[in-house]
């Protein structure tokens, strides 16, 4: 269970005053945070960086990799901005990502294949569909996509999109996800990787209730085959949670120190 670092955001209005001005500092300081935490990746999500977006993700690679030398997980619409993040990375990212929409097809999946990257791919078309069957075929299409383009399963993440549990599907949805990364094992001869935006699970709720929803959510997550999520390591409970996690699927060695806050 890797632990990819949603922190960098365009949306953390602290972070996107950074962007705007390129002050290094508060970028850097949240950077070296989520690496302390013990990220996985850092996540560094540009949103649809309309706006000079290929400077500003130059930009945001370059400062980060200052203060930590873990890989790289680029997020944006612009693949204009992703590819010249990509070029920018010393080592090759993970793209945050593609899905059925012609345009995703053909202006971010091929740089994945292209720089050698990893990639996620989300299980949408014109829309997030409700049950695991349309879900899973979503899943076989991105794959076969990729592979047309040289890109091995090892190098593919598939990302089921989870909803709020508040809206009024959210719950189905939460039972889909399971069922979905439970068929992927069947699905692929090769296995590929998954991960999900998994603070999405709890938008809605009370600030003092998001926390407890993600981290009931995510055991459950990882006991139907999930293998990675984007998710808040600036919380201590998460961030012992997926300690435990890697280690009781012997993913890590246990010490008693990973039952501890940090």
């Amino acid at each position: 269970m890797k632990a990819i670092a949603e922190n960098i955001n365009v949306m953390n209005k602290k972070i996107g005053e950074a962007m705007q001005a390129r002050d290094p500092g508060p970028v850097q300081q949240l950077a070296r945070e989520c690496t302390e935490a013990g990220a996985d990746l850092l996540d560094v999500n540009l949103g649809p960086a309309r706006k000079d977006g290929p400077a500003l993700m130059e930009w945001m690679v370059k400062t980060i990799q200052e203060v930590s030398d873990l890989q790289l997980c680029l997020d944006t619409s612009n693949h204009e901005a992703m590819e010249a993040g990509i070029k920018t990375c010393s080592k090759p990212p993970l793209v945050n990502s593609f899905s059925a929409q012609p345009d995703k097809m053909e202006n971010i999946l091929p740089l994945a294949a292209k720089y050698d990257c990893e990639i996620i791919g989300l299980t949408m078309s014109t829309h997030i569909p409700v049950d695991a069957d349309e879900r899973i075929g979503l899943a076989y299409e991105l794959v076969a996509a990729a592979n047309a383009l040289g890109i091995p399963n090892e190098r593919i993440w598939i990302d089921p999109i989870i909803l709020p549990i508040g809206v009024e599907v959210g719950q189905a949805h939460a039972v889909a996800v399971q069922n979905v990364l439970k068929s992927l094992a069947d699905l692929f001869e090769e296995p590929v990787q998954t991960t999900c935006g998994l603070s999405n699970v709890s938008n809605g709720a009370p600030d003092e209730l998001r926390g407890p929803i993600e981290r009931v959510f995510l055991p459950l997550l990882a006991s139907a085959g999930m293998t990675s999520a984007i998710c808040n390591v600036k919380d201590p409970e998460m961030m012992r949670t997926i300690r435990l996690i890697k280690d009781l699927k012997n993913e890590a060695l246990y010490s008693v120190s990973d039952a501890e806050l940090k």
